[in-house]
């Protein structure tokens, strides 16, 4: 049961986020409506995050440890959920 908790209380930062931009995703403005799909993509890349950072940790990759390697991670899933929001926004919206 601890173990339940404790996992609740670490991945609260990005679900309690989600699941309020996903109840409140049809505003009638359309500016509250972006603001909510960005924190919606961010609760998601945060959440890939996490989970980057657990594989990384739990599987021995490299020899030696880098400080800098969970900030490398971090980085490149905001970087690779970014580009894909990107290209679906251009896919959806180019106007062919």
């Amino acid at each position: 049961m601890e173990k339940i908790l404790d996992l609740i209380k670490r991945n609260s930062a990005w679900i309690i986020p989600a699941l309020i931009s996903l109840l409140l995703l049809k505003p009638a403005i359309e500016e509250i409506n972006t603001i909510l799909l960005a924190v919606l993509f961010e609760s998601l890349a945060i959440s890939l995050s996490g989970v980057a950072a657990y594989v990384y940790t739990k599987i021995d990759f490299v020899r030696t440890y880098d400080s800098n390697a969970l900030g490398y991670i971090f980085i490149g899933v905001h970087f690779c959920v970014g580009l894909t929001v990107l290209g679906v926004y251009i896919a959806q919206f180019s106007g062919a």
